[in-house]
């Protein structure tokens, strides 16, 4: 069996506490449902510029032909990667999306720290009342300090790529796939390689680029599955900043290819961190980072520039 487009991110992954099944986090990822329908306007007007309730940005007209703008509603209860406050989404339209995935990765999302903070130990506190065994676990907000925790030390120690595993296995006292790179909201899954990090300033703030493959199981590395993911702090402190896109390489299979399905029905039962897996994982990560970053789809500079031009400031 494989995981194949069922995979859905994270970085923590508790079994007990009432944390269930799986739910895409970005709307891009699937058809938004009641909870996170707009409750603002979108802007629709096709610009390579976008200013949106304090938040502004410029893009490339090849990454999309238009940005929605909105403001999404707060989820409060599900499991630690359902929950979100009430926060700004920018939605790219037209972004290239690869085969094989309906919605895909294309979006912004601009958090209150403090309120997604709030909004974690509000639905922690409501999960806690309906478990029975494990008594007195933790509040989810540690989970989330974690990652606000690791990013500000990431993007203050800039470790270069060679040793960002022993950096994050450091930083969060954790081996294997929950060595992972800061991302909120918390995912679910594992990231099954870490690549092209880029330490990327915006215009008031800093954060870090990767490349990840998301994976509950484990998976080779596809075009379905690839994506670039940028995660930053304003410098006050007071603002997240988390994106996703898919984009592709031209090396990498696009993942519905029968030796790709083979392997992963045979292999899907290895640990991220097997000799194995990893034995698998090195020369693709190796590629990945050797290639120029205009060679991928889209180029991963128009991306960072994307990043470079934001501006965060909420009204």
């Amino acid at each position: 069996m494989t995981m194949k487009r069922t995979i859905i991110p994270v970085v923590i992954f508790l079994v007990a506490g009432g944390i269930g099944g799986l739910k895409p986090p970005f709307r891009g990822e699937s058809a938004p449902n009641d909870a996170t329908k707009s409750s603002g306007q979108a802007i629709t007007a096709k610009t390579n510029t976008v200013s949106y309730k304090g938040v502004q940005f410029t893009y490339d007209s090849s990454l999309a032909h238009e940005v929605e703008s909105e403001t999404l509603r707060a989820v409060v209860e599900g499991k630690p990667g359902d929950i979100v406050p009430e926060h700004l989404n920018f939605m790219f339209v037209g972004y290239r999306i690869p085969k094989g995935q309906p919605y895909g990765y294309r979006e912004i999302s601009v958090f209150s720290v403090a309120k997604f903070r709030k909004a974690v130990a509000s639905a922690s506190r409501e999960d806690a009342k309906h478990v029975v065994y494990p008594q007195n676990l933790p509040n989810w907000t540690v989970y989330f300090d974690e990652e606000v925790r690791v990013l500000k030390a990431l993007i203050k120690t800039k470790p270069p790529q060679a040793n960002i595993g022993r950096f994050l296995a450091k930083a969060r006292g954790k081996q294997g796939c929950r060595a992972a790179m800061p991302f909120l909201p918390m995912w679910e899954g594992c990231q099954a390689l870490v690549g092209q990090v880029r330490y990327v300033n915006f215009k008031n703030g800093r954060g870090v680029s990767f490349l990840t493959q998301w994976d509950g199981e484990t998976t080779q590395v596809t075009n379905e599955g690839l994506n670039y993911a940028f995660q930053g702090i304003t410098d006050d402190g007071q603002y997240y900043v988390s994106a996703a896109f898919s984009v592709t390489a031209p090396f990498l299979p696009t993942g519905d290819e029968p030796e790709v399905l083979a392997w992963n029905t045979k292999n899907y039962l290895l640990s991220h961190s097997s000799m194995k897996y990893q034995d698998y994982l090195r020369p693709v990560l190796g590629k990945l980072n050797a290639m120029p970053r205009k060679e991928f789809q889209p180029d991963l500079g128009l991306l960072d520039q994307l990043i470079q031009s934001l501006e965060v400031q909420p009204d």
